[in-house]
């Protein structure tokens, strides 16, 4: 019995789509995600994706759970970052230097399977330097995404 490749479970548009090229930009399809405003990331979102550095690297798509990777400066180093759209999971940052950014998001896609293959806890239990999470205020949608952002603000060295 020969077994079956996996698929990636870190995409672009492209592998998102898989042929149906419904969309002609990441940011058309978040934007079409974003219609509906009662997604529960859709403040953390809308803010990484006006603030994604899409010259650089194109926002790449996490299937399980679904969730989006943007791309932020700092004033010293390149953040990563990973947000779910529609689950309670905390925002994932990965703080790397600006000049090995090709390396670091090799990396992180090592993680990024890690949390599929073995979870979200193992991961933590054994996560990487430069490694950085932002919890969620869920008990009001407005004070808890300012309270996000100001943590995440912080973070951006």
């Amino acid at each position: 019995m020969g077994s079956k490749p996996t698929k990636p479970n870190i995409v672009d548009l492209t592998d998102l789509q898989e042929g149906n090229n419904l969309y002609h930009s990441e940011d058309e399809l978040i934007i079409e995600i974003l219609k509906d405003e009662s997604v529960k990331h859709y403040r953390q979102i809308k803010y990484l994706l006006n603030h994604h550095l899409s010259n650089i690297l194109k926002i790449r798509f996490i299937l399980s759970p679904f969730s989006f990777v943007f791309l932020l400066k700092g004033v010293e180093k390149y953040h990563i970052i990973a947000e779910t759209l529609n689950t309670e999971e905390a925002t994932y940052i990965w703080h790397i230097d600006k000049d090995n950014l090709n390396e670091r998001l090799n990396s992180i896609n090592k993680d990024l399977n890690i949390i599929r293959n073995k979870g979200r806890q193992f991961f933590i239990e054994h996560q990487p330097e430069n490694f950085d999470r932002i919890f969620h205020d869920y008990s009001d949608d407005k004070k808890g995404f300012i309270t996000w952002k100001g943590q995440l603000e912080e973070r951006l060295l």
